[in-house]
């Protein structure tokens, strides 16, 4: 007997077989068994959740001559011809393939007809948002008077392709991403029936890869049952979905906190020749690391987390989570997590330094009379002048801000805003400079309000963004020269106060009253005196190790 794929064996044939959409079946038995059928349906959802299965039964109880509370009896003439594709009242069609007018005039020129053999004729369009306006606008007048003997179910992914005009005539029923327990459920019992060996752990994994697809995490086993000859492992799964296991992250990880570049580089081209998806290793590293904060918070137990702290931890999620967006429309996707992995290892090693300093060495005595003096005890005991660091005053930024705010909303146009929005969107993309990617990522927490032709303003709702773009501004305005091919004045503002300000100057503008240029000049240089005698935390450690 020919080979079937397991997708096709164990598609649903009732509504009882149906795993996952509980709410949809139950609303379409009610439908049948109370007689409250309507002459078009709306079938919304992610690939692979039951949208033509579901179709399919529905079409066939529908026609059933003898249905017991909603559901199909699997005996009559009507259900038989459905089981085996041979009822000619029920037609299913490709949108993707027939997507043209002339195919939907074919539809409305055989409506009229009578159903051969059922109660009623049925159109299953599958993949509806593929036709094209023409295929839409004919469909439109059918489904507006269709005949009592035709009803429609259409099928789509995508729906927000489909005319609001189609939609409405239509009862729209929205399909939920199977839940991972659900999918393994099902797995489970087409195991035992195919006489199928794997574990627990690998049943996760696959409803989780199926990404709420029972068909995909179907045809998933399906494949790893011919590779694996019956008896599939975990290591399997990970193997033929490019993955790698938690062991290997943990040990690459504490292998970047520990500085050791020639094993992390090594591994990483292990797993170019190995064929691995760089976008799925960056969310095996998410997963993984979410996970591993999670058991922190709860159970205070993680080694990865402990090692790098809870505040790293969140960072290079967010971080990993933006290069993997990056990564679709990059070319060379390792390039691009090669400069994120030095990133990331710098950022590691900066948290182990500051974690390490000589405040925390037992050879050094920190008098509690005087703050301003350290004594260090070592062979030659010696006596040194700490300055005590004190929280940063912003002052000065904040007044050169509303004055660029009042020079930039005087002139503002919205030509220069699209200008400044498309530059910011390929700064991000820019990872040639690794002093880049700091702005890059503090940029993710802002958008533009406002530009005119040589300023623009970002608005932020987190105070330490703030702070960290004003200790950058200088490296942000020339990184938008370089893009832009000329200087612009960056102006950053908390999201309440640009509303407060927002308001005034929309007022001062329709009331025509006239915004004069203040001048920045005293600002800046009181700004670039202030940052000139400042000295780093780094330098301040440097200082007290006596280097």
């Amino acid at each position: 007997m020919k080979y079937q794929a397991l997708y096709r064996k164990y598609r649903p044939k009732t509504f009882d077989d149906v795993y996952g959409q509980q709410i949809v079946v139950q609303t379409l038995k009610n439908v049948i068994k109370n007689n409250k059928l309507t002459h078009a349906y709306l079938f919304v959802g992610p690939r692979g959740t039951g949208k033509t299965s579901i179709a399919k039964i529905f079409a066939k109880t529908i026609n059933c001559l003898h249905p017991e509370d909603g559901l199909s009896c699997e005996k009559c003439d009507i259900c038989i011809s459905n089981n085996s594709n041979e009822n000619v009242d029920i037609i299913e069609m490709d949108a993707a393939s027939n997507n043209g007018v002339d195919e939907i005039r074919e539809i409305r020129n055989h409506i009229a007809l009578l159903p051969t053999v059922s109660k009623y004729k049925i159109y299953i369009i599958d993949e509806v948002h593929m036709l094209t306006t023409g295929a839409f606008n004919a469909l439109l007048k059918t489904l507006e008077e269709p005949p009592e003997h035709i009803i429609f179910i259409l099928a789509t992914t995508e729906p927000h392709k489909i005319p609001l005009t189609i939609m409405s005539r239509c009862q729209s029923f929205e399909f939920k991403p199977i839940p991972v327990a659900t999918i393994k459920e099902r797995l489970k019992y087409i195991c035992a029936q195919e006489n199928i060996n794997i574990d627990d752990k690998s049943l996760n994994l696959i409803a989780e890869e199926s990404n709420g697809g029972l068909r995909d995490a179907v045809s998933m086993l399906d494949q790893l049952n011919a590779y694996a000859d019956g008896n599939i492992k975990y290591e399997d799964v990970l193997l033929l979905n490019g993955r790698i296991n938690d062991d290997e992250i943990e040990k690459f990880m504490t292998e970047m906190v520990n500085d050791d570049l020639n094993s992390v580089f090594t591994k990483i081209e292990s797993w170019q020749e190995e064929g691995k998806n760089f976008i799925y290793i960056c969310e095996d590293f998410i997963r993984f690391l979410r996970n591993e904060l999670i058991k922190f918070k709860l159970e205070n137990n993680s080694n990865i987390v402990s090692l790098i702290g809870e505040n790293k931890t969140i960072e290079v999620i967010m971080i990993l989570n933006k290069i993997s967006n990056d990564m679709k429309i990059s070319k060379d996707k390792k390039v691009l997590f090669d400069v994120t992995i030095i990133n990331i290892t710098n950022i590691l090693k900066n948290k182990q330094m500051f974690e390490n300093t000589a405040y925390e060495s037992k050879n050094i005595k920190i008098e509690n009379k005087t703050p301003e003096k350290v004594e260090i005890k070592e062979e030659k005991p010696q006596t040194v002048e700490v300055p005590i660091k004190e929280t940063k005053d912003y002052t000065l930024y904040d007044e050169l801000m509303n004055i660029r705010l009042n020079n930039t909303l005087g002139i503002a146009d919205k030509t220069s805003k699209i200008e400044y929005e498309n530059a910011v969107e390929n700064l991000k993309n820019d990872i040639s400079d690794l002093n880049k990617l700091k702005i890059i990522n503090l940029l993710d927490d802002t958008k533009i309000t406002a530009g005119s032709k040589d300023g623009i303003i970002f608005t932020t709702d987190s105070d330490n963004i703030l702070h960290d773009l004003y200790d950058n501004m200088e490296l942000l305005e020339e990184s938008m020269e370089s893009l832009l091919g000329k200087k612009v004045k960056v102006c950053i503002l908390l999201d309440e106060l640009w509303n407060k300000k927002r308001i005034i100057y929309v007022e001062k503008i329709k009331n025509k009253e006239k915004i004069d240029i203040i001048d920045e000049e005293d600002i800046l240089n009181k700004i670039k005196s202030l940052n000139t005698g400042e000295k780093s935390e780094f330098d301040d450690l440097l200082e007290i190790g006596g280097e």
